[in-house]
């Protein structure tokens, strides 16, 4: 990152929610207003030089600046005489939404030491044997790595794998983050980037033939990491109405549909047995593993209504947990 993409990061946070900086002038932000709101962000952070040019904001430079976010987010910003800067028919675009969550995630681990103390983050399970900026570049350029990995019990029985892949994309869920890669022996495989990892080298040489990978497609009806061979179907689930809300916001997988809301959405008691409080949703994934456990974490909250198989599926382990007890 650098300071001149920080300052363009801020000025368009700062005319989309124009509020959280203090400034509220009908939707529309003043130059003054933007600079004043800059400088106040680049006091606050004055001895960090990725911070250095949030106070290079004459008109020209800001009117440079409108161009590269207009460029890069497809986002207009507009100015009008006598009011100020305010945007045009904006909305939250996915890929905007993007930037924002890893800016903002960058910059929390960029003053990780200075927040330490109003900021909590979890651990993440990333081992030391691996970088994650060389390994991007290698998937950018189609490098061969050479991998040894010391699979555990759910990596097809404690198997060793070893060898060159094509490595595809890194993605992270639940605390843990995967490389994807791919070779003729083993076809795509998910490698767990933590202790797992023995040795990982990345050299210089290219892929001969290298496959296409698009993680959108690949992951389309999955909940997690793993592909399964079960075929994706749409499973119904109700859910009661204090996290109906919540399932609102965070959807259970991209695909998701509400078929029903609840009745009641908000009640002082937590009723199960009443049908008022339930809503249905539904989603169209494989239902592995990892579809169960992201079930089972929703406790009493959530139940599979149909297909049956599936409902009766999560049934028989839930009574294997009932079992131990």
């Amino acid at each position: 990152m650098t300071p001149e993409f920080l300052r363009r990061y801020y000025i368009l946070r700062i005319i989309s929610n124009p509020k959280v900086y203090g400034v509220e002038k009908n939707g529309f932000i003043p130059l003054d207003d933007l600079q004043n709101a800059l400088d106040q962000l680049r006091f606050d952070n004055i001895d960090d030089p990725l911070y250095d040019k949030l106070n290079q904001y004459s008109q020209k430079t800001v009117k440079r600046d409108l161009e590269k976010i207009k460029s890069y987010y497809q986002t207009v910003i507009l100015h009008k005489r006598n009011y100020g800067y305010y945007l045009d028919s904006f909305e939250v675009s996915e890929a905007i939404n993007e930037v924002y969550e890893k800016t903002e995630l960058y910059l929390l681990h960029h003053h990780a030491h200075t927040w330490k103390d109003y900021v909590s983050t979890t651990r993440s399970s990333l081992c030391s044997q691996v970088d994650l900026v060389p390994l991007i570049h290698a998937i950018e350029h189609q490098f061969l790595i050479d991998i040894e990995y010391q699979g555990w019990y759910e990596d097809n029985g404690y198997q060793t794998i070893a060898g060159f892949f094509q490595p595809l994309h890194i993605k992270e869920i639940n605390k843990s983050w995967y490389l994807m890669a791919h070779n003729s022996v083993y076809g795509i495989y998910a490698f767990c980037l933590d202790d797992r990892i023995k040795s990982l080298k990345i050299g210089k040489q290219k892929v001969k033939n290298p496959i296409v990978f698009n993680q959108s497609e690949y992951f389309k009806n999955a909940v997690g990491i793993l592909k399964s061979e079960l075929e994706p179907e749409w499973i119904h689930i109700q859910v009661a109405n204090h996290h109906f809300k919540y399932l609102e916001i965070n959807p259970l997988h991209h695909s998701q549909e509400i078929i029903a809301r609840p009745k009641e959405m908000n009640t002082d008691t937590l009723d199960y047995s009443n049908p008022d409080i339930w809503g249905e949703i539904r989603v169209y994934v494989e239902p592995n593993y990892e579809f169960l456990m992201d079930i089972l974490r929703y406790n009493l909250w959530v139940k599979v209504v149909r297909p049956i198989h599936i409902k009766e599926y999560i049934k028989h382990h839930l009574g294997l947990m009932i079992a131990y007890y």
